[in-house]
């Protein structure tokens, strides 16, 4: 009788040891639905600091355009970019129709530090355009968070709409210029 006995208590003692499967499986999930959520929200943090650096970056290519302007008072940026004519794609350069770059000539000429001023997931991605023989200019870029002023804001620059428009043809939502 009391070998029995034992046999029942190491039976329970068995029994009591480990997870079911069931339980097992609702902590598995239950961590995979908090990994998707960090995640996610790594993602969106990563999308804004990208967008952050889209900022930085036109801001300072703003500083460069006012410096040259107030060397050469034109914001054509001689030399550089789509066939020489300081317009289009900001840093990309082909060897034919963008022999030179815009930031690529900045750079030469002083007035830019980094020749490769350029958007982190797009390239090329900054686009700059003239206009008023010169007189005026717009840098765009592509934010993925714009804000409702951003997109108001690109929409009255330098070729911000229109035939050829940043904002109506290249989808650019964000721009620095100088109307």
């Amino acid at each position: 009788m009391f070998k029995n006995i034992y046999i029942l208590k190491k039976i329970k003692r068995k029994k009591q040891k480990g997870f079911t499967l069931i339980e097992l499986l609702v902590v598995i999930a239950i961590i995979g639905l908090m990994a998707s959520i960090v995640t996610m929200g790594l993602g969106r943090a990563r999308a804004k600091a990208r967008d952050v650096k889209r900022r930085a970056d036109l801001k300072q290519i703003a500083t460069a355009m006012e410096l040259y302007y107030s060397d050469y008072n034109t914001f054509q940026v001689s030399g550089g970019g789509y066939f020489g004519g300081g317009q289009g794609w900001f840093s990309y350069e082909n060897g034919s129709s963008y022999v030179t770059s815009v930031a690529h000539r900045l750079n030469q000429l002083g007035y830019l530090g980094n020749t490769k001023a350029e958007d982190p997931q797009q390239n090329p991605g900054y686009m700059i355009y003239l206009c008023n023989g010169a007189q005026s200019y717009a840098v765009s870029a592509t934010l993925e968070y714009p804000t409702a002023d951003d997109i108001a804001f690109i929409q009255t620059t330098c070729n911000g709409i229109g035939g050829n428009g940043t904002y109506t043809i290249y989808g650019k939502n964000f721009a620095v210029g100088h109307n």
